[in-house]
């Protein structure tokens, strides 16, 4: 997969959410690697205790990011977030940059679509479709509807194959209002100029 380190190791998710939010960096081009269950230790008031991150995702610019993935309705109690301050304060230096909490209102479902129709679309890549579907979108020069590109393209499967890629290469827009809006044919999109 593009953007993202290949290992020869498994990786275990515990839940469907944490498998979703891997993928959602999976999808991201400035992601380079991305582990499960990264094992970090602190001290609370029962002695030292363990922590399994549910991810721990290394970024290009070299930040180091570990994530814990629950449903927001799964710490009511606090623990988790009392578990990340305690990380946070005692031996995060150790191991990251930083630790977060994802939760469904961060990773949307939409985002999660997004990210799944990016990885599929990079299995069947084509550079011919690519090239020529953001030339003809760039050549239109302004927002339009995906159904019209798809229909100016002349082959809509191979060019939504192609939109997506060019989506999760940064060099098509969704205008969308919002995270949680998933794009359809009459979603509104635009080229993104390359700048190198």
């Amino acid at each position: 997969m593009e953007g993202v380190k290949r290992r020869n190791t498994y990786l275990y998710f515990e839940s469907l959410f944490e498998f979703e939010c891997a993928q959602y960096f999976w999808s991201r081009l400035d992601v380079v690697d991305v582990q499960t269950q990264y094992r970090v230790t602190y001290v609370d008031e029962r002695g030292v205790q363990e922590h399994f991150f549910d991810l721990r995702v290394v970024f290009a610019n070299g930040e180091v990011v570990l994530f814990a993935c629950r449903p927001k309705d799964r710490d009511r109690s606090g623990e988790l977030d009392r578990t990340l301050k305690n990380i946070r304060n005692q031996t995060l230096l150790f191991h990251a940059d930083r630790c977060e909490m994802l939760t469904e209102e961060t990773i949307t479902e939409a985002l999660v679509y997004r990210a799944r129709e990016i990885l599929r679309a990079r299995k069947f890549r084509n550079t011919r479709n690519y090239t020529q579907l953001y030339k003809l979108l760039k050549e239109i020069g302004k927002p339009m509807r995906v159904f019209r590109l798809l229909e100016e393209f002349g082959d809509e499967g191979a060019g939504w194959n192609a939109m997506w890629n060019l989506i999760g290469d940064g060099l098509i827009e969704h205008l969308a209002p919002d995270n949680n809006s998933i794009l359809t044919h009459t979603s509104w999109i635009r080229h993104v100029e390359y700048h190198a």
